[in-house]
């Protein structure tokens, strides 16, 4: 018994998109089956990790997953047939009898564009994005009620020297600004722990964002945000505000004027547009030109893009879709290069190590 036969594996930010030749993996399955062997399809439809649920592997380096979940599978996410469909069905009828009809071949999704707009800037006014919790120590995402995947922190510092911000340990990214202007990101991949601040007098304000949980292994369940505090010139830091940030809420939250967009974006900051259709389809949204966030479309989360890669394009499922107007929203958290939506024929998960 073969009870995961994997035909193709999952992809992590910032590295190449997985595949396996459909020849090579098709041969493995025969040489099972004519073993007399039970075979479990791993993949054998690939999916999405809609939303915030796309997990990650930690070996000694921290590496969240990509939201699409395709694993070079028989069938891909929007339920389209692939060669490897094909070249396993062959196989498979040498052993079984297999239904007479197969899947149609995928058809171009619809292209349409358009351009964001409504800018709201979280730094303008965070007060719009959830509510203030006082704490006198850093309370860590799990210990917050109801536990957040994305949170600002807030505290003012005094003094008459630069110094060096020292967390203990940062899960998963946190962006560090200072009386409002960025000063550097840091990340758990890269075991970042401390970064430097041009002075040690004004507001602190650091964006900490929950990249995924790691889903195996003995650091299932590990807590999430800042782990074990925060010093400067060596000495804690203490008085913190916390403002769980409530994604759900926000493809209603709306600028108090309508607001046009020109060049590139400086994050973190929602945006919308309308994206028109003549029926509802699958859509692919291409996300090339976006730095790092969270799309919805008519309220519906469609998951993390990153501009890293390898994965380009959210898939959108149909039902999701509307004849007519669909809203869009961006939580952009980076830098958006081009403020406008553009769709593609057909998904772009990235290069592969051939």
């Amino acid at each position: 018994m073969c009870s995961e036969f994997w035909n193709g594996w999952f992809d992590h930010w910032g590295a190449h998109h997985h595949t396996t030749p459909a020849a090579d993996s098709a041969a493995e399955l025969d040489t099972l089956l004519a073993a007399g062997a039970s075979v479990n399809l791993y993949m054998f439809h690939g999916g999405t990790n809609f939303g915030l649920t796309s997990g990650a592997n930690d070996k000694g380096v921290y590496q969240p997953l990509v939201t699409s979940y395709v694993y070079d599978a028989p069938l891909d996410e929007a339920g389209d047939p692939t060669p490897k469909y094909h070249a396993f069905r062959d196989v498979i009828a040498r052993y079984h009898k297999v239904p007479d009809t197969v899947p149609s071949p995928a058809r171009p999704a619809p292209t349409p564009s358009a351009v964001l707009r409504d800018p709201v800037r979280l730094l303008d006014a965070p007060g719009r994005w959830g509510r203030w919790h006082a704490h006198d120590e850093l309370p860590t995402f799990d210990s917050l009620t109801p536990m957040p995947r994305l949170a600002l922190l807030r505290t003012t510092v005094t003094g008459d020297r630069p110094g060096v911000l020292v967390f203990g340990e940062v899960r998963d990214r946190a962006t560090v600004f200072f009386d409002g202007d960025p000063v550097g990101t840091l990340t758990r991949e890269h075991h970042d722990r401390a970064i430097a601040l041009p002075r040690a007098h004004g507001e602190l304000l650091v964006l900490v964002e929950d990249q995924g949980r790691v889903d195996y292994g003995p650091r299932i369940g590990e807590a999430k945000g800042i782990i074990g505090g925060a010093s400067l010139h060596g000495e804690p830091l203490t008085g913190w505000d916390v403002l769980p940030v409530d994604l759900a809420a926000l493809p209603s939250l709306r600028p108090s004027t309508p607001e046009r967009v020109a060049g590139p974006v400086a994050g973190p900051v929602l945006l919308r547009t309308d994206v028109f259709l003549e029926a509802p389809a699958d859509l692919f949204l291409d996300t090339g030109e976006w730095g790092k966030g969270i799309a919805w479309l008519n309220g519906f989360a469609l998951g993390r893009y990153w501009r890293r890669g390898p994965q380009r394009t959210l898939y959108v499922p149909r039902p999701v879709v509307r004849a007519g107007a669909n809203e869009l929203v961006v939580l952009e958290l980076d830098t958006m290069l081009d403020p406008a939506a553009r769709f593609v024929p057909r998904p772009l998960l990235g290069h592969t190590e051939a």
